[in-house]
């Protein structure tokens, strides 16, 4: 009788053992989503500095986004799907970067405060790009030169251009932004024709955001003037002070 009991003793504790494994097998897996939160992006309406109006907000898609954990300083780049993302929970900043070249548009770049994302949570993060961080030159072909000169070109970096028209430009360290112009004198003309390699020069303490006309005359008399104007508001680029455009 007492194996009998002991048998039946066994029998129920392999049993509830069983059971206990079969019910944690069924049991449904963490979600992901709980060790992960949502991030919902605003980027601030970047300003014109006109006065009287603002340019729409920035479109999502024309930046990269870093995404940078406060605790670790890892970085990792993240894509945003109808205006967010789903990243592991933890304290972040986020940066956007323009994805145009600094030197073929105006480039923005702009980082949010820190900010935490907690397990299931959502947070809307704001981003202000502000002005550009690279300059804009203007360049302008006076009559008094074309007249004069053909073949011409100005070239900042990697991009020329051989009529009117803006080349982009990140200042150096020291606030420099350097250019070179090429051309020939015209037969005829009597005036020196520019060396092969071109004539260097210098815009210095170049700001970001900051549009700069870079006007090329000449004459006769004194061969090739240039005139590098004060820097003026242009669009997305502007100076310390509102200048209304002409």
């Amino acid at each position: 009788m007492k194996s009998t009991i002991v048998c039946l003793k066994v029998l129920l504790l392999l049993s509830t053992v069983m059971l206990t494994a079969c019910q944690t097998d069924d049991l449904p897996p963490i979600p992901q989503q709980a060790q992960t939160g949502r991030i919902v992006l605003s980027l601030s309406e970047v300003q014109l500095y006109t006065e009287v109006t603002t340019r729409a907000d920035g479109n999502i898609a024309d930046y990269t986004y870093t995404l940078t954990n406060t605790e670790t300083s890892e970085a990792s780049t993240i894509t945003f799907t109808d205006g967010s993302a789903i990243v592991p929970a933890g304290t972040y900043t986020l940066t956007a970067t323009s994805k145009t070249a600094q030197d073929a548009a105006p480039w923005y770049q702009g980082t949010s405060g820190s900010f935490s994302l907690f397990l299931g949570g959502t947070q809307t993060v704001e981003i202000e790009l502000g002005k550009p961080k690279n300059v804009e030159i203007v360049v302008s072909f006076d009559e008094s030169f074309t007249n004069l000169y053909e073949n011409y070109s100005v070239t900042i970096g990697r991009k020329s251009v051989s009529a009117n028209g803006n080349l982009y430009a990140m200042p150096d360290e020291l606030g420099k932004v350097t250019y070179t112009i090429k051309g020939s004198a015209k037969a005829g003309s009597y005036v020196s024709d520019i060396p092969a390699s071109g004539i260097t020069g210098t815009i210095n303490n170049a700001e970001a955001g900051i549009s700069y006309p870079l006007n090329i005359t000449a004459s006769s008399i004194s061969d090739l003037l240039i005139q590098i104007g004060e820097g003026t508001h242009n669009g997305e680029f502007d100076t310390k002070e509102y200048r209304p455009l002409n």
